[in-house]
């Protein structure tokens, strides 16, 4: 009579490879929620540069004056909006989701609700708007930032939009890796 020899793991050979893979997650971890702060600050100003240069390329396409509202907040409670007006001193309130109102952003509105651990903070002007004939702006900048890293959108008379580093860097906070300009 011939033996059968089970070809299978002991219960000791799994409980070791569970071990490994538990030490190899607690160590990736930790990485992949740096990475994730790290995409979703540069999602959320990449998302404000390139709507800014929309908003310049509208202003010029369609002759009329685009205003870009912005509601600074933390943890995503903050948002932006886009709207052709006719009197460059009005503008938009991107919380207003109801279309017939006079203040609503009707070219766009972004929520930052899906950017929940980024923050946008205060400027000195929070409208701007870029003129009809040339795209031009008054130049200024929003700065995005987490726990751990920051970085700005500025923009510049002529309308041209850019990411750079704060300066000074908010406390407690690194440069957004990648960002090779300080801002000045």
């Amino acid at each position: 009579m011939s033996r059968q020899k089970n070809a299978g793991f002991t219960l000791l050979e799994a409980m070791i490879v569970v071990a490994i893979m538990g030490v190899l997650a607690a160590i990736a971890v930790p990485s992949y929620q740096d990475t994730l702060e790290r995409n979703r600050l540069k999602q959320a100003a990449e998302g404000l540069k390139s709507d800014m240069q929309f908003a310049r390329t509208e202003a010029i396409k369609k002759s009329q004056s685009i205003v870009v509202s912005r509601k600074t907040g933390n943890a995503g409670a903050w948002c932006y909006g886009l709207a052709i007006r006719t009197n460059s001193k009005t503008s938009c309130n991107c919380d207003v989701a109801d279309t017939s109102a006079s203040n609503y952003c009707d070219i766009k509105r972004i929520a930052g609700v899906d950017f929940k651990i980024t923050n946008m903070e205060t400027a000195l002007i929070n409208n701007n708007t870029f003129s009809s004939r040339r795209g031009t702006i008054s130049a200024g900048g929003v700065t995005f930032r987490t726990a751990k890293y920051a970085v700005r959108v500025v923009y510049s008379d002529v309308g041209r939009v850019k990411l750079c580093t704060p300066n000074p860097l908010p406390t407690g906070t690194t440069a957004l890796p990648g960002t090779q300009t300080v801002c000045s």
